[in-house]
Order: structure tokens, then C-alpha cells, then sequence
């Protein structure tokens, strides 16, 4: 079974999981009961899914603090065996790289399910027991374990070079219940050509109920990695809203099935084709504040006046654009937001929207280079060209809020 770990744009881990061999501890019998207890407690859990919001920060040198960069809301799913991820209120869960959905910045997966699967079901690591241990007004039970590079399937890459590496841990476990409670997972062996001198990823566990039961689950994580040249990446990850997937649920593999109508309920929306070369004028619904939102927001905005080609209203003032943030990330003291509308609605009708950002704001307090003939360089806001990420803008604050009405204007084509 193969447990990817992928990290960073520049990153990728992956673990492969195998089968787990009897371990040689001065208590094998309490190894194996936790074990058993794991197995369990893994096996028996339904599919099910939580939110995941990370926290991601950087500093050049250790000596120096981290300095927070930006915010990520995802959906995170393990459905057989495989963590799956989603914006927020997308409606379905894809089969890909996390890396590929967030861009860039140091991300990775693993933490949620399948690192405790690859220390607790595998035949691969071998254990130390490391004794009793007080964490916090909870007595514990510690081991050690490690797997060697020539058994490992742990897979790093940076850019296009990659390699497979050893890795070693610990994990903790209540001394009563044998609940875990804390496990920490290190990278070994990493080749000097990948220039990255160290990978860690470590969760603690707290029981939740998932369906009808409890279960021992991660309820967050920090992943730290560091790079060759002293800098250091560190995300915050928490987990809530977790529950089981319903019977209504919609899990997605390949491209979303042809829509049909329901056998009852309201009419499904006529879909509509906007051309290319048509200017939305809107303002934004959501207001948006460096201290509370993230990248994976939903967001709206609606058309400030009406489109209309050939005397006729193509689209009414009032329609309403759907999208989310896709970035929100700070550098020094500059916010990029990017942001990513797919849909527009009105009355009974929806088209699907790909759109470039020509303009930006009025912000209130702030200049940029269309008022005032101001150059560009001291401009405090102002639209960032051929971004990858999408519709992208920049705004020079220490805490971006952008409220409601925030006026954005786009070209449909892209």
C-alpha cells in the first residue's frame, strides 16, 4: 500500500506501507497490545473527512522567529486507504497531489492517516521500547522505531531530483488506555543533491466521534523542513468538522458525470456560455481579513451593472460571481491575493467563467498607480501580471482587510 507525503513546491515525500514484523522490546507483549489496539482502531474506522486548516511560516535562520506567510482551508478525506483532498465546498474529493492544488509553499500529507499506518500495520520498522514517560498529567508509554534506507519506500523530491530515504521516530501512548497520543516521524539518509538537510512531521491524537464510535485520531500536526542553505519551513495543521462520509456523499476520481435533473425539488439551472472580451465590473460580497480568512475560502462578488452586446442584456446587474480565494500569502510587508472565479448565477440560469483581472479597487486609504498618476513603485496596491495562480493582486499593508464592496473588474478569456 503506498502512503505518498508529498511537501512543498519544492518538495515531495512519499512512504510506502508494508506489513509489520514482530518487534524485539523488553515488554513485547504491551508492544503488541498497542499495536493490536492500533490495527483496530485503523481498521474499523469508517471513511470519513475533516477540515484541515494549516498555518505556514518561514525563517531564513534559526536564530531568527518564524514569520507567518499564509493560511490553507482544505477538505482532507481517507477514503480506502487513501488521503484525498478538496476546496472547501467543492463537492468532490480528486486523486492528485496536494502540491498541484496549492502551489506553491511547503505542503505535504501523511499526517492525517497514513503515517500510523505505515508505523503501526508494516513489517518494515524495528521498535525500541524507551520506558514510561510523564507528558503533561498523563502517564506514557514511549518507543522508538526505524527503518533503514535499503527498506524504506520513504520517496523525497526536491524540483525534479528525487530519492528514497530512511526514516525514524517515536510515538507516545497512554500507559492505561494504550491510546496514542503523540507520533513523530523523521527523515534519514537525504542525499546532499536534493538540498534539503532535514524533514519532520509530528501529530498529536485525541479521541473523536466519527458515525456512532470513537475513534483515536490526529488532531494536528506541525511539519517542519529544512533547507541546505539554513532556512526553515514550518506548517501548523488542525483538524475539525471531522465526520463520515452519508450516503449522499460524492467522492470524484475522474471528471464530474453529465448533470441530470432531480425527480424532484426545484429546476436545475439553465447553462449558459459567456464570449471571451466581456468586461464584469463587481464588487465583492465577502470581505476579507488577513486575520481570520485563508486560502480555500469560498468567496462572491456580484456585477455592479449590467453586460449587455447588441442593445440586449446579456448578463443582468446583480449577478452573482463564485469562486474562492486560491492565495492569501504574505511577503515582508506585501499581501498576494489570488482569486479564482468559476461560476456565475443569475435568476434561473449559471455559466461556467474563466476571467483575467484588469483592475482593482478603489481600496480606501491607499493609492495606486491610477489615482493621482502615481508611478508603480510607490503604488500600495495594484494587479500582479502573468501570475500563475490565477487572477492576482497586491496589496502593501500588515494586515490586509479588504471590505465588502471592494471593487475588482475582469475580462472573461483567459
Amino acid at each position: 500500500m503506498h502512503s505518498p507525503f508529498y511537501c512543498a513546491a519544492l518538495f515531495h515525500l512519499a512512504v510506502l506501507c508494508a506489513q509489520s514484523t514482530a518487534p524485539v522490546a523488553p515488554d513485547p507483549a504491551k508492544l503488541s497490545r498497542i499495536r493490536a489496539r492500533m490495527a483496530q482502531n485503523l481498521g474499523n474506522l469508517p471513511n470519513y473527512t475533516c477540515q484541515q486548516t494549516i498555518q505556514r511560516s518561514r525563517r531564513r535562520v534559526p536564530s531568527r522567529r518564524f514569520e507567518f506567510q499564509d493560511t490553507l482551508r482544505l477538505e482532507v478525506a481517507l477514503v480506502e486507504g487513501k488521503e484525498l483532498f478538496a476546496w472547501p465546498g467543492a463537492g468532490k474529493f480528486e486523486d492528485r497531489d496536494i502540491s498541484e492544488m496549492v502551489g506553491g509553499g511547503a505542503i505535504g500529507n501523511g499526517s492525517f492517516a497514513l503515517h500510523a499506518r505505515s508505523v503501526f500495520l508494516s513489517n518494515v520498522p524495528t521498535f525500541t521500547y524507551r520506558g514510561e514517560e510523564e507528558r503533561g498529567d498523563r502517564s506514557t508509554v514511549r518507543y522508538d522505531f526505524k527503518v533503514p534506507q535499503f527498506r524504506s519506500g520513504y520517496q523525497v523530491k526536491v524540483g525534479q531530483a528525487k530519492a528514497v530515504v530512511g526514516y525514524r521516530g517515536s510515538f507516545w501512548v497512554d500507559a492505561g488506555t494504550l491510546d496514542l497520543i503523540r507520533l513523530e516521524i523523521f527523515a534519514d539518509d537525504i542525499p546532499p543533491f536534493l538540498q534539503l538537510t532535514a524533514a519532520s512531521d509530528a501529530m498529536e491524537y485525541k479521541i473523536a466521534r466519527i458515525g456512532e464510535s470513537d475513534f483515536n485520531l490526529p488532531a494536528s500536526s506541525e511539519l517542519v523542513m529544512i533547507d541546505s542553505d539554513g532556512s526553515e519551513s514550518r506548517n501548523v495543521t488542525r483538524f475539525s468538522n471531522c465526520h463520515q462520509y452519508s450516503g449522499e456523499s460524492t467522492l470524484s476520481f475522474a471528471d464530474a458525470p453529465e448533470e441530470t435533473a432531480a425527480p424532484a425539488g426545484p429546476e436545475v439551472a439553465a447553462e449558459f456560455q459567456i464570449p471571451d472580451g466581456v468586461w464584469l465590473d463587481v464588487s465583492l460580497d465577502t470581505s476579507i481579513d488577513s486575520a481570520n480568512a485563508a486560502a480555500g475560502d469560498e468567496i462572491t462578488a456580484t456585477l455592479r451593472s449590467a453586460v449587455k452586446r447588441n442593445k440586449q442584456v446579456l448578463l443582468p446587474r446583480g449577478a452573482v460571481l463564485h469562486g474562492r480565494i486560491t492565495r492569501l500569502a504574505r511577503q515582508d510587508s506585501t499581501f498576494l491575493v489570488s482569486v479564482d472565479f468559476q461560476e456565475l448565477t443569475f435568476d434561473n440560469s449559471r455559466a461556467k467563467l474563466k476571467v483575467v483581472l484588469t483592475e482593482v479597487g478603489p481600496i480606501l486609504g491607499m493609492r495606486n498607480p491610477r489615482m493621482g498618476r502615481l508611478p508603480s513603485a510607490i503604488a500600495d496596491y495594484g494587479i500582479v501580471e502573468n501570475e500563475t495562480a490565477g487572477p492576482t493582486f497586491y496589496v502593501r499593508t500588515g494586515r490586509l482587510q479588504l471590505p465588502r464592496g471592494t471593487r475588482l473588474v475582469f475580462r472573461t478569456g483567459r
